[in-house]
């Protein structure tokens, strides 16, 4: 075989190759296996660990930067999600530019109320359980799939992308090149969100109750959502 037609046929080869990667996965089909079996709660424990950095070097002029403390230059956030049999938590952690630890709480349900549990300033609130209070991951995300997903090859993060859109907005999840291994997501405007655990092994840590020393004090956030849901109910 003369060197000119191997070259044709590995081509050749190499093309019919990468269609039947492309063509592996349906649109979707990845993500819906992933919040349907992975991540659904209802039919094992789940421990999921994401990450996101939000540089401000990207959002604001070289300028701006550059009169920026330290501290406000870079912002990580950590949130790790323990569920199981409808049970979930939700710690969140996040650090400054300066590696300091500047958020760290946790909120979940337990023995008919809901915590939530600042760490940092040694405090805690609590209100009666609510239907809606605590909400498994995936089902935060499972209503995306109201609208038809587009999936594709992303070549700036060079990943492969399922991604639904709804007016301006749209979410993304990511996985490997030709696999299904989740790597992370993203929505519109914001960084990706990072992918470090995902297991069936929970950590059953998060959801003890706020030591004794702790103050009980109001959490405005969380009385306002209570709130909402009490509204909601009574309607």
């Amino acid at each position: 075989m003369g060197k000119s037609i191997r070259v044709l046929f590995l081509t050749f080869l190499l093309t019919i190759m990468c269609a039947a990667v492309a063509l592996a996965y349906n649109p979707g089909q990845r993500t819906i296996k992933l919040l349907g079996q992975t991540l659904n709660s209802d039919k094992h424990a789940v421990h999921l660990v994401v990450t996101q950095t939000i540089d401000m070097r990207d959002v604001l002029t070289a300028d701006a930067y550059s009169k920026l403390p330290d501290a406000q230059k870079k912002r990580t956030s950590r949130t790790e999600y323990n569920e199981h049999n409808g049970i979930s938590a939700e710690r969140a952690t996040i650090i400054d530019g300066e590696g300091k630890i500047i958020k760290d709480t946790v909120n979940f349900c337990k023995g008919g109320y809901w915590y939530a549990i600042d760490y940092l300033h040694k405090t805690y609130d609590r209100v009666p359980e609510l239907p809606g209070m605590s909400v498994p991951f995936a089902e935060t995300l499972i209503g995306w799939f109201n609208v038809r997903p587009t999936s594709g090859f992303d070549e700036a993060k060079g990943y492969d992308y399922d991604k639904m859109t709804k007016g301006n907005n749209t979410l993304s999840f990511y996985f490997e090149k030709g696999t299904d291994k989740w790597v992370g997501y993203e929505t519109a405007y914001l960084p990706m969100f990072k992918v470090v655990e995902v297991s069936d092994v929970v950590d059953e840590a998060v959801f003890n109750l706020p030591p004794e020393d702790y103050k009980q004090v109001a959490d405005p956030a969380m009385r306002n959502f209570a709130n909402r849901l009490m509204e909601r109910r009574n309607k």
